[in-house]
Protein backbone atom coordinates (compact mmCIF):
# COMPACT_ATOMS: atom_id res chain seq x y z
CA UNK A 1 0.00 0.00 0.00
CA UNK A 2 1.73 3.39 -1.31
CA UNK A 3 1.92 6.41 1.16
CA UNK A 4 -0.21 8.14 -0.43
CA UNK A 5 -2.86 5.59 0.08
CA UNK A 6 -2.15 5.49 3.58
CA UNK A 7 -2.61 9.12 3.81
CA UNK A 8 -5.93 9.16 2.86
CA UNK A 9 -6.71 5.94 5.46
CA UNK A 10 -4.91 8.12 8.04
CA UNK A 11 -7.37 10.83 7.21
CA UNK A 12 -10.40 8.32 7.51
CA UNK A 13 -9.49 6.49 10.83
CA UNK A 14 -8.85 10.45 12.02
CA UNK A 15 -12.40 12.34 11.61
CA UNK A 16 -14.00 8.13 12.45
CA UNK A 17 -11.84 8.07 15.85
CA UNK A 18 -11.32 11.51 16.73
CA UNK A 19 -7.23 10.66 17.41
CA UNK A 20 -4.50 12.23 15.49
CA UNK A 21 -3.22 10.24 12.65
CA UNK A 22 0.23 11.05 10.95
CA UNK A 23 2.03 8.54 8.51
CA UNK A 24 5.92 8.45 8.39
CA UNK A 25 8.62 7.11 6.40
CA UNK A 26 11.07 4.81 7.57
CA UNK A 27 13.01 7.72 9.40
CA UNK A 28 9.99 8.56 10.75
CA UNK A 29 10.04 12.08 8.69
CA UNK A 30 6.29 13.19 8.66
CA UNK A 31 4.54 12.40 4.87
CA UNK A 32 1.26 13.69 6.12
CA UNK A 33 -0.63 14.63 9.20
CA UNK A 34 -4.60 14.22 10.22
CA UNK A 35 -5.31 16.12 13.27
CA UNK A 36 -3.13 17.85 15.99
CA UNK A 37 0.60 18.29 15.79
CA UNK A 38 1.49 17.04 19.35
CA UNK A 39 5.07 15.93 19.90
CA UNK A 40 5.87 12.34 19.40
CA UNK A 41 7.91 10.06 21.88
CA UNK A 42 11.33 8.89 21.31
CA UNK A 43 10.13 4.94 20.45
CA UNK A 44 13.02 2.35 21.93
CA UNK A 45 11.63 0.21 19.73
CA UNK A 46 9.51 -0.10 16.25
CA UNK A 47 6.87 -2.51 15.00
CA UNK A 48 8.66 -5.17 12.93
CA UNK A 49 5.85 -6.99 12.03
CA UNK A 50 3.18 -6.34 10.78
CA UNK A 51 0.52 -7.65 13.71
CA UNK A 52 2.72 -5.61 16.33
CA UNK A 53 1.79 -2.23 17.43
CA UNK A 54 4.26 -0.20 19.78
CA UNK A 55 2.16 1.65 22.16
CA UNK A 56 4.13 4.30 24.04
CA UNK A 57 2.43 5.53 27.22
CA UNK A 58 2.93 9.32 28.03
CA UNK A 59 1.78 11.95 29.57
CA UNK A 60 0.00 13.38 26.94
CA UNK A 61 -1.64 9.98 26.38
CA UNK A 62 -0.99 6.84 24.37
CA UNK A 63 0.76 6.73 20.96
CA UNK A 64 0.29 3.97 18.82
CA UNK A 65 2.82 2.99 15.91
CA UNK A 66 2.07 1.01 13.12
CA UNK A 67 4.75 -0.44 10.51
CA UNK A 68 3.65 0.45 6.74
CA UNK A 69 5.01 -2.39 4.59
CA UNK A 70 6.01 -3.35 1.18
CA UNK A 71 6.15 -7.50 0.98
CA UNK A 72 8.41 -8.05 4.13
CA UNK A 73 10.46 -4.16 4.38
CA UNK A 74 9.19 -1.96 6.55
CA UNK A 75 8.75 1.28 4.76
CA UNK A 76 6.93 3.50 6.80
CA UNK A 77 4.85 3.67 9.81
CA UNK A 78 1.17 4.88 10.95
CA UNK A 79 1.37 6.82 14.24
CA UNK A 80 -1.59 7.22 15.71
CA UNK A 81 -2.18 9.84 19.06
CA UNK A 82 -2.24 10.57 22.02
CA UNK A 83 -4.97 8.62 22.84
CA UNK A 84 -6.75 10.08 26.11
CA UNK A 85 -9.14 7.06 26.43
CA UNK A 86 -8.50 2.85 26.17
CA UNK A 87 -6.14 2.65 23.50
CA UNK A 88 -6.19 -1.52 22.68
CA UNK A 89 -9.23 -1.28 20.22
CA UNK A 90 -7.89 1.56 18.01
CA UNK A 91 -4.69 -0.38 17.93
CA UNK A 92 -6.78 -3.60 16.65
CA UNK A 93 -8.07 -1.03 13.95
CA UNK A 94 -5.10 0.02 13.03
CA UNK A 95 -3.64 -3.49 12.52
CA UNK A 96 -7.09 -4.62 10.36
CA UNK A 97 -6.73 -1.64 8.31
CA UNK A 98 -2.98 -2.16 7.44
CA UNK A 99 -2.49 -6.31 7.38
CA UNK A 100 -6.07 -7.32 6.82
CA UNK A 101 -9.26 -7.54 9.41
CA UNK A 102 -8.47 -11.40 10.16
CA UNK A 103 -5.20 -10.29 11.97
CA UNK A 104 -4.90 -10.00 15.44
CA UNK A 105 -3.39 -7.15 17.32
CA UNK A 106 -0.11 -7.31 19.32
CA UNK A 107 0.52 -4.36 21.77
CA UNK A 108 3.87 -3.88 23.33
CA UNK A 109 4.08 -0.98 25.88
CA UNK A 110 7.07 1.19 25.60
CA UNK A 111 7.64 4.18 27.27
CA UNK A 112 5.65 3.78 30.64
CA UNK A 113 6.20 6.54 32.78
CA UNK A 114 6.71 5.69 36.59
CA UNK A 115 6.35 8.96 38.95
CA UNK A 116 8.74 9.36 41.96
CA UNK A 117 7.42 7.83 44.96
CA UNK A 118 7.76 7.76 48.21
CA UNK A 119 5.21 5.08 48.82
CA UNK A 120 7.21 1.83 49.59
CA UNK A 121 6.15 -0.88 47.21
CA UNK A 122 8.49 -3.57 48.42
CA UNK A 123 6.59 -7.40 48.27
CA UNK A 124 5.88 -8.35 51.95
CA UNK A 125 5.99 -11.46 53.88
CA UNK A 126 2.02 -11.79 53.40
CA UNK A 127 1.52 -10.98 49.76
CA UNK A 128 0.04 -13.15 47.75
CA UNK A 129 0.09 -11.71 43.46
CA UNK A 130 -2.65 -13.87 42.21
CA UNK A 131 -5.03 -13.40 45.34
CA UNK A 132 -4.24 -9.88 45.03
CA UNK A 133 -5.30 -10.18 41.00
CA UNK A 134 -8.52 -12.16 41.53
CA UNK A 135 -9.87 -10.12 44.28
CA UNK A 136 -9.52 -6.97 41.85
CA UNK A 137 -11.28 -8.90 39.01
CA UNK A 138 -14.04 -9.78 41.24
CA UNK A 139 -14.35 -6.44 42.54
CA UNK A 140 -14.50 -5.28 39.39
CA UNK A 141 -17.17 -7.43 38.44
CA UNK A 142 -19.10 -6.85 41.12
CA UNK A 143 -19.12 -2.93 40.20
CA UNK A 144 -19.81 -4.07 36.60
CA UNK A 145 -22.97 -6.21 37.74
CA UNK A 146 -24.21 -2.82 39.78
CA UNK A 147 -23.68 -0.60 36.47
CA UNK A 148 -25.68 -3.29 34.21
CA UNK A 149 -28.57 -3.54 36.56
CA UNK A 150 -27.65 -7.23 36.60
CA UNK A 151 -29.83 -8.90 39.70
CA UNK A 152 -29.30 -12.15 38.68
CA UNK A 153 -25.59 -12.27 38.46
CA UNK A 154 -25.13 -10.01 41.29
CA UNK A 155 -25.42 -12.66 44.48
CA UNK A 156 -23.01 -14.99 42.99
CA UNK A 157 -20.50 -11.86 42.40
CA UNK A 158 -20.91 -10.72 46.23
CA UNK A 159 -20.16 -14.27 47.56
CA UNK A 160 -16.98 -14.80 44.81
CA UNK A 161 -15.61 -11.22 46.53
CA UNK A 162 -15.99 -11.61 49.95
CA UNK A 163 -14.81 -15.45 49.61
CA UNK A 164 -11.27 -14.66 47.46
CA UNK A 165 -9.47 -13.13 50.78
CA UNK A 166 -10.66 -12.76 54.41
CA UNK A 167 -12.27 -9.56 54.80
CA UNK A 168 -11.58 -9.63 58.54
CA UNK A 169 -7.63 -9.10 57.81
CA UNK A 170 -8.08 -5.64 57.14
CA UNK A 171 -9.65 -4.67 60.35
CA UNK A 172 -6.26 -4.53 61.80
CA UNK A 173 -5.45 -0.96 59.92
CA UNK A 174 -7.10 0.79 62.92
CA UNK A 175 -5.32 -0.80 65.80
CA UNK A 176 -7.23 -1.86 68.27
CA UNK A 177 -10.61 -0.52 66.56
CA UNK A 178 -11.70 -3.36 64.03
CA UNK A 179 -14.92 -1.99 63.96
CA UNK A 180 -13.57 1.42 62.97
CA UNK A 181 -11.55 0.05 60.55
CA UNK A 182 -15.05 -1.76 59.09
CA UNK A 183 -16.54 0.70 59.03
CA UNK A 184 -14.13 2.77 57.27
CA UNK A 185 -14.04 -0.12 54.16
CA UNK A 186 -17.43 0.07 54.16
CA UNK A 187 -17.42 3.74 53.36
CA UNK A 188 -15.42 2.99 50.32
CA UNK A 189 -17.43 0.06 49.41
CA UNK A 190 -20.39 3.04 49.06
CA UNK A 191 -18.64 5.25 47.25
CA UNK A 192 -17.65 2.41 44.46
CA UNK A 193 -20.98 1.11 44.20
CA UNK A 194 -22.55 5.13 44.24
CA UNK A 195 -20.00 5.64 41.70
CA UNK A 196 -20.94 1.75 39.86
CA UNK A 197 -25.17 3.21 40.18
CA UNK A 198 -24.34 6.45 39.01
CA UNK A 199 -22.69 5.47 35.25
CA UNK A 200 -25.68 3.41 35.29
CA UNK A 201 -27.35 6.75 34.66
CA UNK A 202 -29.39 7.06 38.24
CA UNK A 203 -29.52 10.54 39.21
CA UNK A 204 -27.22 12.39 41.62
CA UNK A 205 -30.60 13.17 43.61
CA UNK A 206 -31.33 9.33 43.93
CA UNK A 207 -27.90 8.46 44.47
CA UNK A 208 -27.02 11.18 47.12
CA UNK A 209 -30.20 9.75 49.12
CA UNK A 210 -29.23 6.42 48.88
CA UNK A 211 -25.38 6.93 49.57
CA UNK A 212 -26.60 9.18 52.41
CA UNK A 213 -28.91 6.57 54.02
CA UNK A 214 -26.19 3.76 53.75
CA UNK A 215 -23.47 6.62 55.45
CA UNK A 216 -25.96 6.50 58.38
CA UNK A 217 -26.37 2.86 58.41
CA UNK A 218 -22.25 2.33 58.12
CA UNK A 219 -21.85 4.59 61.04
CA UNK A 220 -24.51 3.54 63.75
CA UNK A 221 -23.13 -0.54 63.37
CA UNK A 222 -23.19 -1.87 66.37
CA UNK A 223 -20.98 -4.98 65.80
CA UNK A 224 -18.69 -6.65 62.83
CA UNK A 225 -20.90 -9.68 63.18
CA UNK A 226 -23.30 -7.42 60.66
CA UNK A 227 -20.87 -5.72 58.24
CA UNK A 228 -21.23 -8.70 55.60
CA UNK A 229 -25.02 -8.27 55.51
CA UNK A 230 -24.42 -4.57 55.38
CA UNK A 231 -22.27 -5.18 52.49
CA UNK A 232 -24.71 -7.25 50.90
CA UNK A 233 -27.85 -4.86 51.12
CA UNK A 234 -25.53 -1.58 49.87
CA UNK A 235 -24.43 -3.90 46.85
CA UNK A 236 -27.87 -5.24 45.94
CA UNK A 237 -30.08 -2.05 46.26
CA UNK A 238 -27.96 0.03 44.05
CA UNK A 239 -28.16 -2.62 41.89
CA UNK A 240 -31.86 -2.65 42.02
CA UNK A 241 -32.24 1.15 41.38
CA UNK A 242 -29.93 0.74 38.35
CA UNK A 243 -32.31 -2.57 37.43
CA UNK A 244 -35.34 -0.45 37.96
CA UNK A 245 -34.59 2.49 36.05
CA UNK A 246 -34.10 0.47 33.06
CA UNK A 247 -36.34 -1.55 33.00
CA UNK A 248 -39.17 1.04 33.64
CA UNK A 249 -42.06 0.74 31.95
CA UNK A 250 -44.48 3.34 33.58
CA UNK A 251 -45.82 6.72 32.00
CA UNK A 252 -44.91 9.70 32.50
CA UNK A 253 -47.48 10.40 34.89
CA UNK A 254 -46.81 7.40 37.01
CA UNK A 255 -43.03 8.09 37.13
CA UNK A 256 -43.63 11.31 38.56
CA UNK A 257 -46.21 10.14 40.78
CA UNK A 258 -43.73 7.97 42.23
CA UNK A 259 -41.07 10.36 42.52
CA UNK A 260 -42.99 12.65 44.70
CA UNK A 261 -43.61 9.45 47.00
CA UNK A 262 -39.99 8.55 47.33
CA UNK A 263 -39.25 12.37 48.33
CA UNK A 264 -42.08 13.15 50.60
CA UNK A 265 -43.70 9.40 51.73
CA UNK A 266 -42.43 11.06 55.77
CA UNK A 267 -45.02 13.60 55.20
CA UNK A 268 -49.14 13.54 55.37
CA UNK A 269 -49.81 12.66 52.27
CA UNK A 270 -53.31 12.96 50.20
CA UNK A 271 -54.28 11.89 46.53
CA UNK A 272 -55.26 15.48 45.28
CA UNK A 273 -51.14 16.18 46.62
CA UNK A 274 -49.77 13.41 44.72
CA UNK A 275 -51.86 13.88 41.88
CA UNK A 276 -50.55 17.72 41.42
CA UNK A 277 -47.47 16.78 41.51
CA UNK A 278 -47.64 14.48 39.18
CA UNK A 279 -49.96 17.07 36.53
CA UNK A 280 -52.62 15.23 36.58
CA UNK A 281 -56.16 14.66 37.80
CA UNK A 282 -56.73 12.71 40.84
CA UNK A 283 -59.36 10.14 39.16
CA UNK A 284 -57.19 10.16 36.07
CA UNK A 285 -53.90 9.36 38.39
CA UNK A 286 -55.82 6.72 40.50
CA UNK A 287 -57.08 4.33 37.37
CA UNK A 288 -53.95 5.07 35.77
CA UNK A 289 -51.49 4.23 38.84
CA UNK A 290 -53.60 1.31 39.51
CA UNK A 291 -53.66 -0.25 36.14
CA UNK A 292 -49.66 0.21 35.57
CA UNK A 293 -48.62 -0.63 39.59
CA UNK A 294 -51.31 -3.15 40.61
CA UNK A 295 -51.91 -1.38 43.56
CA UNK A 296 -53.83 1.78 44.62
CA UNK A 297 -51.35 4.64 45.38
CA UNK A 298 -52.40 4.69 49.26
CA UNK A 299 -51.40 0.97 48.63
CA UNK A 300 -48.37 2.13 47.45
CA UNK A 301 -47.92 4.70 50.00
CA UNK A 302 -48.18 2.18 52.62
CA UNK A 303 -45.97 -0.24 51.36
CA UNK A 304 -42.86 1.62 50.89
CA UNK A 305 -43.40 3.46 54.52
CA UNK A 306 -43.02 -0.22 55.89
CA UNK A 307 -40.04 -0.76 53.48
CA UNK A 308 -38.41 2.19 55.18
CA UNK A 309 -39.66 1.26 58.95
CA UNK A 310 -37.68 -2.28 58.16
CA UNK A 311 -34.66 -0.19 57.16
CA UNK A 312 -34.67 2.05 60.17
CA UNK A 313 -35.40 -0.71 62.54
CA UNK A 314 -32.72 -2.69 61.55
CA UNK A 315 -29.93 -0.27 61.05
CA UNK A 316 -31.26 2.90 63.56
CA UNK A 317 -33.01 0.71 66.29
CA UNK A 318 -35.45 3.11 67.64
CA UNK A 319 -39.01 2.89 69.58
CA UNK A 320 -41.59 1.40 67.20
CA UNK A 321 -43.54 4.64 67.99
CA UNK A 322 -40.81 6.59 67.11
CA UNK A 323 -40.46 4.63 63.46
CA UNK A 324 -43.76 4.82 62.69
CA UNK A 325 -44.59 8.66 63.07
CA UNK A 326 -40.76 9.11 61.21
CA UNK A 327 -42.11 7.13 58.21
CA UNK A 328 -45.25 8.81 57.83
CA UNK A 329 -47.33 6.86 59.92
CA UNK A 330 -49.39 8.98 62.80
CA UNK A 331 -51.44 6.07 64.43
CA UNK A 332 -49.24 3.90 65.69
CA UNK A 333 -52.11 0.93 65.55
CA UNK A 334 -52.64 1.45 61.93
CA UNK A 335 -48.90 1.26 61.69
CA UNK A 336 -48.74 -2.80 63.56
CA UNK A 337 -51.39 -3.91 61.59
CA UNK A 338 -49.56 -2.62 57.87
CA UNK A 339 -46.24 -3.46 59.29
CA UNK A 340 -47.48 -7.48 59.73
CA UNK A 341 -49.62 -6.93 56.83
CA UNK A 342 -46.42 -6.43 54.66
CA UNK A 343 -43.55 -8.14 56.57
CA UNK A 344 -45.75 -11.27 58.18
CA UNK A 345 -44.79 -10.26 61.92
CA UNK A 346 -45.04 -6.96 64.33
CA UNK A 347 -41.99 -4.50 64.14
CA UNK A 348 -41.69 -4.88 67.60
CA UNK A 349 -40.96 -9.16 66.82
CA UNK A 350 -38.41 -7.50 63.61
CA UNK A 351 -37.12 -4.99 65.88
CA UNK A 352 -35.59 -7.52 67.99
CA UNK A 353 -34.83 -9.88 65.42
CA UNK A 354 -33.02 -7.42 64.11
CA UNK A 355 -31.00 -6.51 67.11
CA UNK A 356 -27.67 -7.34 67.02
CA UNK A 357 -25.38 -9.20 69.61
CA UNK A 358 -22.61 -7.24 71.46
CA UNK A 359 -19.64 -5.47 69.69
CA UNK A 360 -17.21 -7.35 67.93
Amino acid sequence: MALTEISRLSANLARISGVSMRVCDAQLATASLSGDDAVLPVFRTLPTLPTQVERAITTQGDFLAVGIFTGATVTGYLIAGPCESESGSLAQILVASLAGAQQTATVHDDHIKVPPLTIDLAATAGDDDAVITERYANQNRLMQLITQGDTEQLPQAIEAAASVHDITVFFSRVPNRRLRSAKNILYVFNTMCRLAAERGNVSPVTLDRVSSHFAIAIEQLPSLKNHQRLTTEMATQYCEIVAARRHNQYSSKVNQALQFIYRHYQEDLSLATVATAAGAAPTYLSRLFKEETGETIFEFINRYRVKMAQQYLRHRPESVTDVAFHVGFNNVTYFNRMFKRYTEMTPLAYLRGSEPASQG
